[in-house]
């Protein structure tokens, strides 16, 4: 758990009570007087320096009740046994005045302190009800595609001549369903690879000829659909078509990361992502003379700054850039970046027998 998590989960956790409480407030005040005592010799002017970092410890973790008995406490001794003349208590208007400004200090830190600890909660509650409001939205968007799904099914049904287009119709709906759940598995500000070409790839590796290559990094959201259904669409063609037709066929897909280029070409925001599908051992290409629906899918669009396909006759490949990566790529629960990339290696898992004719 990181820092952040750790203040975070404190904040959010009850304060304690009875015997530990009490335990925990005598410690509070004992060891700032302690360590002001083992300075007394050295400085001066400081009577009440020492306890202002235990009254915050005592405000973020302990509540803001113990926290006001702390200050008390400490004010009277700090009093007692700080200020001159010692061992009376508020001997005088300067000796009770220090006091007052240190009481009013105090009161501050523990009012900053309970009002961020509102503040967390409300934030916590806040992205309860954000992730319970996702869920539905996703369920209801995965039935909206079913329903799509089997209107289509019923609208081409007995008509033999649409078969092949409702083909392809439904296994682009299954790919849109296939990015949804990607993003509902990660989170609606990223999504992340290797897990996208894991999981878009997957049906179409029966024979397990698909392996990755590349940094874990985290894609903008609007970065996420279009790549998933572009991949989609080149596993597709290349199943039917390309090197995955035959058994001795491969695909690598690698991809690296570059510069620190934002969406807007402005620096800093994230860097650019560089990924290459690279087709070999299948049978020798031919340019295409007309271009189908889903080579709209293969071209730039908002999210893909650029696609650039080659009908190489060794094997197709396609150049895929966009904008605004995060290396490491995941994301914990507390909003902190996770640790520096690594170098991502592994063939996709096969999908079950037949895949390839999806």
């Amino acid at each position: 758990m990181t820092r952040f998590g750790f203040i975070r989960t404190r904040l959010l956790a009850a304060p304690p009570r009875g015997v530990s409480a009490m335990v925990l407030g005598i410690l509070v005040v004992a060891i700032p007087t302690l360590v002001r005592a083992s300075l007394d010799g050295v400085v001066s002017g400081t009577t009440f320096v020492a306890y202002y970092p235990f009254i915050l410890f005592a405000a973020i973790f302990l509540g803001w009740r113990i926290a006001a008995v702390v200050t008390f406490a400490s004010a009277l001794i700090a009093n007692f046994l700080f200020l001159y003349p010692r061992y009376r208590l508020f001997a005088d208007l300067d000796d009770t005045l220090a006091t007052l400004l240190f009481l009013l200090s105090a009161g501050l830190i523990i009012s900053l302190a309970d009002a961020l600890r509102r503040s967390v909660e409300e934030v916590d509650a806040y992205r309860k009800r954000e992730a319970h409001l996702n869920g539905e939205l996703q369920h209801r968007v995965k039935n909206t595609l079913t329903v799509v799904q089997g209107l289509a099914t019923q609208t081409f049904r007995g008509n033999e001549a649409a078969g092949a287009d409702l083909h392809k119709f439904q296994s682009r709906l299954r790919a849109l369903a296939q990015a949804n759940d990607i993003l509902r598995n990660g989170s609606w500000e990223a999504c992340r690879l290797p897990e996208l070409a894991v999981r878009a790839l997957e049906p179409f590796n029966s024979d397990g000829g698909i392996s990755l290559y590349g940094p874990g990094c985290a894609l903008r959201e609007d970065s996420c659909v279009p790549l998933v259904l572009a991949l989609h669409e080149l596993a597709t063609n290349a199943v039917k078509y390309g090197a995955l037709s035959t058994s001795a066929g491969t695909v690598e897909l690698m991809w690296t990361l570059s510069g620190g280029v934002s969406g807007d070409g402005e620096s800093g925001e994230g860097e650019r992502l560089s990924l290459e599908w690279v087709e070999r051992g299948g049978p020798e290409v031919q340019t295409p003379s007309r271009r189908g629906l889903g080579s709209r899918l293969l071209k730039a669009q908002p999210g893909l700054k650029d696609v650039c396909l080659n009908f190489r006759p060794e094997g197709v490949s396609c150049r895929i850039v966009a904008d605004g990566a995060k290396p490491g790529g995941a994301v914990g629960s507390d909003g902190d970046t996770a640790a520096p990339p690594t170098l991502y290696s592994s063939v996709v898992p096969r999908a079950a027998s037949g895949a390839r004719g999806a």
